[in-house]
């Protein structure tokens, strides 16, 4: 949106912020690893283009999923951008990633200032009508991952399979409770879209993110907590936790045994990740970062750093991301109304 709307949009913005979020943090449709939709290569690149540094807004803090894809990702971009530039990685956490994306939504559409974007801060935050901005607002460049979240369990815990799991709350309602990184955000959906399947009841207790809430499991004041994969990855290699599902919609290579639900017919979310750039920016220079992107995602370094944190690349371009963010939003928007988040 530009002008007059994106005016409107930040009086919006910062109105809605002074009060709390809703945490977040998809899957209608889930990124394709080969995706070529990538309709903003078949422009032919400006020649000029970039001929400053780029700026990488990270929405989150330092050390997150988020932060380590992003940092990663412009380590190696540099080598593929024309005239030798840089991206140069800058923090702007707050409201559940809105702060940062908010403020690419407010820049100027050149391309050099872009933004990380997430199934939370650009498909579910909108929904609940604090965003100065809506799913479509952004120009998409790719999707770079597309992690599944997992509900795990202390490693004595009396339930050794999901069929057990189930059984159990099914024929104890609010027996069970819960831990996710907070409310109304992709892991508490996915939790409320099995529950809706099934007519289950369970008990949910948000946390300001992924590590409190795993350390409520094992002090034992939840039964179970939902967190992305890599999250949960040393306490499970450490043996203090168990998996006893994959409740979002793609098998991961360190959980290829644990069972997919999504398979079984319960609604999914995935924690996908992108990269957008403000409304209008010219299409040769979402062409020229999209490729630069797009060959840093597939440069065996970053395959190898997504690795050591089990984070697998799951590339999708713009026009599927478009259609991706979509599907999410309409998709999270029809369960969080379901479960009374949004009235």
């Amino acid at each position: 949106m530009m002008g007059k709307s994106r005016t409107l949009f930040s009086l919006a913005w910062t109105v809605a912020l002074t009060g709390s979020m809703l945490a977040g943090c998809g899957k209608a449709s889930e990124p394709a690893a080969t995706s070529g939709q990538a309709a903003a290569s078949s422009v032919k690149p400006a020649a000029d283009f970039p001929k400053k540094p780029i700026e990488l807004i990270v929405p989150y803090a330092t050390g997150g999923g988020t932060d380590v894809t992003a940092r990663t990702l412009a380590n190696a971009v540099s080598k593929y951008l024309p005239n030798q530039q840089t991206v140069v990685t800058v923090n702007k956490p707050g409201a559940s990633g809105v702060i940062g994306l908010g403020e690419v939504f407010q820049a100027k559409p050149d391309g050099y200032k872009i933004s990380m974007a997430t199934i939370g801060n650009l498909a579910i935050q909108p929904n609940y009508g604090k965003t100065p901005y809506s799913y479509d607002s952004f120009e998409p460049i790719l999707i770079a991952n597309s992690v599944p979240h997992i509900l795990a369990v202390q490693a004595d815990a009396p339930w050794k399979t999901v069929d057990e799991w189930l059984d159990y709350v099914q024929k104890n309602p609010n027996a069970f409770s819960y831990s996710t990184p907070g409310q109304g955000n992709t892991q508490h959906l996915n939790m409320e879209g099995v529950a809706l399947k099934d007519g289950l009841k369970l008990k949910h207790v948000p946390f300001d993110g992924a590590a409190p809430a795993i350390t409520a499991l094992l002090g034992g004041h939840v039964h179970g907590a939902v967190v992305q994969v890599h999250e949960a990855k040393p306490q499970v290699d450490a043996g203090a936790l168990r998996i006893l599902a994959n409740i979002g919609t793609s098998k991961a290579e360190a959980i290829k045994d644990v069972p997919l639900l999504h398979e079984r017919g319960y609604i999914g979310y995935n924690a996908w990740t992108g990269i957008v750039a403000p409304k209008g920016t010219p299409p040769e220079a979402v062409a020229i970062l999209h490729d630069a992107f797009k060959k840093a995602l597939e440069d065996p370094e970053t395959v190898n750093e997504f690795k050591k944190i089990g984070i697998e690349p799951a590339y999708s371009g713009p026009d599927e991301f478009k259609k991706i963010a979509e599907e999410t939003y309409k998709s999270t928007r029809d369960v969080a109304t379901k479960v009374g988040l949004i009235k």
